[in-house]
């Protein structure tokens, strides 16, 4: 087994500034039991200071935010045969308004990822859902089918940012060593929206009219948007470090924020610590100056697709939600044809996708944070929970890739039969054993990739989640569109077998990942100090 230095760690940290924490948080430090690590421990930086209940309500929010996105996405598809009626259009021309949701819920992350880790996770999620508000609320009054496209453009730019704005946000509470379980219920979000949507839309267009899909998504985005406008606190680090700091912009302050500040100063000043007061204001007003209001750079976004370890992992994941969209769009057809079920019925075979998901989305982000403490416990590194922990000298890339190499092949081997028996319309419990091991497999590969985007890239965590997902969604929007063609021409089994050998092809680059991940890491992280040191130079001179 390859052998891997933690030396050097003690040194980065010996200057780093302790922040006092309650003593009701010590259960939630886990090191190992040995003197060296006790010692490291000691000096650590701390991650953060929110404490357990703050970080599931903060998780529970960016949860429900990443479900937006894909929920408006797919709750439109069973009202697009009235929508076509009442505009006296054909079908092909409302099917555009999809293709222009799907276009810039690819590019919208590039802008709203950049701006969250410039400017502050708060604004960017403020921005985002009143611009989806504005929209929801202008689809469901609009008379015109130029309005229609217009507000589509509009609402997938307001909600598409929400996914890479919330592993951003992930990043900034959760260390490496229990980042799995609050990524997983992200990505179940994500999986479970597409599932879910078809099931409301239909029902909401059927009993109440198409227009109610809009007032019903105006009625969760408003309140979603009430709570998290009084009570969500800022969390990006450039501005709020651990959370000790209270931001001093007023646009990144929540009410529940500055009330909470206001009281907390209130009692520093009655028990004699002002200067610890005015020390955390200062700290704050000099976070204030280096990150002022920033228009958003969408250029970030895609010079991150030149390193070549983010290139491959996007990549990967690109693959999978490619084969995944395109069993998830090509089902109706499917069940409809194999055994003639009404649109009510297929949408019910959905519902092992959506468990699926919820099961990966827990079971995984356990494995996730076990595999960790095992490589951990192995290379005598402390397992950290709630201080900082150092991954230059940690095999993160083995540490996340182990279980993909494990669920990635399972996804191939029920991906191919699972055309073949649809094709054979074999007994129905087949096919839907077959799509939950796969959704279950897909959402744990994703989780665990995704999670390795944000480890290599810790500091700019919601631009690097933007980039991923403008691939990922110009590769599912191709697979949207040609998934018909092909199991037209090429027969239903066979198709399924060509996408499940594409992906069994694209795992190969799982092992180059693996082998030659952190030496990547190391270079780019010389090249950034190299950089900084001469920036300094210059400035000096």
């Amino acid at each position: 087994m390859e052998a891997y230095s933690v030396e050097g760690t003690l040194q980065e940290t010996s200057n780093l500034e302790i922040h006092p924490t309650p003593a009701n948080d010590s259960r939630d430090a886990t090191t190992l039991d040995d003197p060296e690590s006790l010692k490291r421990t000691s000096i650590a930086p701390l991650h953060t200071v929110f404490t357990k209940p703050q970080r599931v309500f903060i998780s529970i929010m960016i949860t429900l935010a990443s479900v937006v996105s894909p929920l408006s996405g797919q709750i439109y598809f069973p009202a697009i045969p009235d929508i076509a009626k009442d505009y006296n259009t054909t079908t092909g021309r409302i099917n555009l308004t999809i293709t222009s949701y799907m276009i810039l819920q690819g590019i919208a992350p590039t802008i709203m990822g950049t701006f969250g880790d410039t400017t502050g996770r708060r604004p960017a999620y403020l921005l985002t859902f009143t611009i989806y508000l504005a929209a929801n609320i202008g689809l469901a009054t609009q008379r015109s089918y130029a309005a229609l496209l217009v507000l589509r453009c509009l609402q997938s730019a307001g909600s598409s940012g929400t996914i890479a704005l919330g592993y951003g946000v992930i990043s900034d509470i959760a260390t490496p060593a229990e980042r799995g379980k609050y990524l997983g219920p992200v990505a179940a979000g994500i999986m479970l929206a597409p599932t879910l949507g078809p099931t409301i839309g239909g029902l909401l267009a059927q009993y109440l009219g198409w227009r109610y899909i809009f007032w019903f998504l105006t009625i969760i985005s408003g309140g979603y948007l009430f709570v998290y406008a009084l009570f969500m606190p800022e969390t990006s680090r450039e501005i709020v470090g651990d959370g000790s700091i209270p931001p001093s912009n007023w646009w990144v302050k929540s009410p529940f924020q500055y009330w909470e500040a206001r009281q907390e100063k209130k009692r520093a000043i009655r028990e004699g610590r002002g200067a610890e007061i005015e020390e955390k204001e200062k700290k704050a007003r000099e976070l204030a100056k280096k990150t002022k209001f920033q228009l958003p750079n969408p250029l970030s976004s895609i010079a991150i697709l030149r390193e070549k370890d983010a290139l491959i992992v996007i990549c990967i994941i690109s693959l999978g939600m490619f084969t995944m969209i395109a069993m998830l769009a090509s089902m109706p057809t499917l069940f409809g044809e194999a055994y003639g079920f009404s649109t009510f019925k297929i949408g019910l075979c959905y519902i092992p996708v959506g468990v699926s998901a919820i099961f990966a989305a827990f079971l995984n982000g356990k494995l996730m944070d076990w595999n960790y403490r095992r490589w951990a416990k192995k290379l005598n590194v402390p397992v950290e929970r709630k201080r900082g922990s150092d991954l230059r000298h940690f095999p993160i890339e083995r540490v996340r890739l182990q279980p993909v190499l494990i669920f990635a092949p399972l996804i191939v081997a029920t991906y191919i039969p699972f055309g073949w028996v649809m094709q054979k319309r074999v007994n129905l419990v087949v096919p839907l054993i077959l799509e939950f091991i796969t959704a279950y497999c897909q959402v744990s590969c994703s989780n665990s990739l995704s999670s390795l985007l944000v480890d290599l890239f810790p500091e700019k965590p919601s631009t690097v989640s933007a980039a991923s997902n403008l691939v990922r969604c110009l590769v599912a929007g191709a697979g949207t569109a040609v998934i018909a063609y092909m199991l037209t021409s090429m027969g239903w089994g066979w198709c399924y077998t060509l996408l499940g050998l594409v992906y069994l092809l694209g795992q190969s680059l799982l092992w180059i990942e693996y082998n030659k991940g952190m030496g990547w890491r190391t270079e780019r992280r010389e090249r950034e100090e190299a950089r900084m040191e001469q920036e300094a130079e210059k400035e000096s001179s």
